[in-house]
């Protein structure tokens, strides 16, 4: 169970440098995420069958990788768009929300028990959260984006859980990917239409690009989904709110964001990071009784 909890963690330190790339990569949001998923699947499909991991699935499995893959992209388009609209930590602290949409979703969606602690933490949460709105005015649009960019996520780690349980997790985030990059390969015939503007290829951004796919998607997504069976997916979205602690740290060296937040923020941020550390108590506290 110990390892367990490593692997939690590590992974969200690898969640906590992906909304970096949303500032190093001059890509709108959109092609961003098609470029991501194009490699990832791509990578993830020859990785894994190099080392014959890939598994016949029934087609069901199949269509509900597919589906979660497609939940993902949402996800992840509105996140990066935040992250454009805003900055790397409002983009990021925003994610902390996917807790309370999950406490309400996971029993909706997997008829799992109404866990009053939970609900405790996701209003710590909602609370931190709206001081975090009464931040610039110039960033709520993008902290808007953001929380419909968290419903998703939410909803990504529910049907995680209800989808992969008992299933082999490698074969199925190959499909996870594989989802992903067709629905952005189908939105992207309305998203030409609709934007013009030609599209450069630029060595530096193909470079963070590439890094992005496999070390901050592949292995990442390898992880939750592994993980997605032994935790809950209350469990796994609360404790990624860790995710802006790396996030606002990096930003703030990288590019000096601690210039454009406030007390109001700093705030908000803590309240989030109570709820995060009275649930890892309760992760650990299970730990010791096992």
């Amino acid at each position: 169970m110990l390892q367990l909890f490593l692997k939690l963690h590590f992974a969200v330190l690898l969640a906590g440098f992906t909304g970096v790339f949303g500032r190093l990569i001059s890509y709108d949001a959109f092609i961003l995420v098609f470029i991501r998923f194009s490699i990832a699947a791509t990578f993830i499909y020859f990785i894994l069958k190099a080392m014959h991991k890939l598994k016949k699935f029934p087609v069901r499995h199949k269509i509900h990788g597919i589906i979660t893959g497609a939940i993902l992209a949402t996800h992840l388009v509105l996140f990066y768009l935040s992250i454009k609209l805003s900055n790397i930590s409002i983009g990021t602290v925003t994610l902390a929300t996917t807790g309370f949409f999950t406490a309400v979703l996971e029993p909706l969606i997997i008829k799992t028990r109404f866990d009053k602690s939970n609900f405790v933490y996701t209003l710590l949460s909602v609370l931190g959260l709206f001081l975090i709105f009464n931040f610039d005015t110039k960033f709520r649009i993008g902290i808007a984006v953001g929380l419909v960019s968290s419903l998703f996520s939410s909803l990504f780690a529910v049907f995680n859980k209800k989808f992969s349980y008992k299933k082999d997790p490698y074969t199925f985030v190959n499909y996870q990917m594989f989802g992903g990059f067709v629905f952005m390969l189908i939105c992207a015939v309305p998203y030409l239409v609709l934007n013009d503007e030609p599209i450069e290829f630029r060595k530096l951004d193909i470079f963070y690009l590439v890094l992005l796919a496999t070390v901050f998607t592949v292995l990442l997504y390898l992880l939750v989904v592994q993980l997605s069976e032994k935790l809950s997916a209350f469990t796994i979205s609360l404790t990624f709110n860790l995710e802006p602690v790396y996030a606002i740290l990096i930003a703030m060296i990288l590019f000096n964001e601690n210039k454009e937040l406030n007390f109001s923020f700093y705030l908000g941020v803590s309240l989030m990071l109570i709820c995060v550390f009275l649930q890892n108590r309760k992760i650990k506290k299970h730990i010791s009784d096992r």
